[in-house]
């Protein structure tokens, strides 16, 4: 009887160990290409450069605003959850992520009123997402 019991809880550990190291191998990861695209809200960089420089400086954006809009949220909806705010922190760039801005430098246009409005990118107002806090913002974004 006891070898019977013994060779059910191997299996058993067995079958949890499979279990944990097949949800560890999905992972948590939030890096460029690992948990994220290569390249996270690529697509929010003409959307968050018109709304903050406009079109007096840009020229007319490449299709309607709201049309931007709707495609950044889409592309913003489509990170998972818990890794939202690390792909605001690649479009901002800063010092967590120098080489990674998405942002456009353009000669009267400065990253740092984008950055500013990106942050707002979650909220009601702008995407309407829940971020790795279960709010509509991202904490410590100031220490991008």
């Amino acid at each position: 009887m006891a070898p019977k019991i013994n060779r059910s809880l191997l299996l058993l550990a067995a079958l949890l160990v499979s279990v944990f190291a097949a949800a560890a191998a999905t992972g948590d990861y939030c890096y460029a290409g690992m948990g994220l695209p290569n390249r996270p809200l690529e697509g929010c960089r003409e959307y968050v450069a018109h709304q903050t420089c406009g079109a007096g400086i840009l020229g007319a954006p490449s299709v309607p605003i709201e049309t931007l809009k709707r495609q950044c949220c889409l592309e913003f909806s489509q990170v998972r959850q818990h890794c939202r705010c690390e792909a605001l922190r690649y479009l901002m760039g800063g010092a967590s992520h120098p080489d990674a801005s998405s942002l456009l430098a353009l000669p009267g246009c400065p990253t740092e009123p984008q950055r500013d409005f990106a942050r707002m990118l979650p909220t009601p107002a702008q995407c309407n997402l829940v971020t790795d806090y279960n709010t509509p913002f991202c904490l410590a974004m100031d220490e991008v």
